[in-house]
């Protein structure tokens, strides 16, 4: 289970970290197929929340740390795709 919450929190903040790049440069369908991707995402951790069993000390240990490499990769990602355009 710690796996998914360190999955879900992840791709949130990925997902979150990457739409605010793609909506600072106003690319407005791929902001829409984002927003998209989030929800699911968040419906993802929702599930993982209220399903994972953990202590609230495990859970925000993998959540914090899935949400910190989202964030990390997603600048990382958005510097990759700036690159090939």
């Amino acid at each position: 289970m710690e796996a998914l919450v360190f999955t879900a929190a992840f791709s949130q903040v990925f997902l979150l970290g990457l739409n605010s790049k793609i909506l600072r440069d106003d690319k407005i369908l791929a902001a829409a197929i984002t927003s998209w991707l989030i929800t699911i995402s968040q419906y993802g951790m929702v599930w993982a929340v209220t399903n994972a069993g953990l202590s609230s000390t495990s859970y925000i240990l993998w959540a914090g740390m899935g949400g910190s490499m989202g964030i990390t990769l997603s600048q990382y990602a958005y510097r990759l795709y700036q690159r090939k355009r």
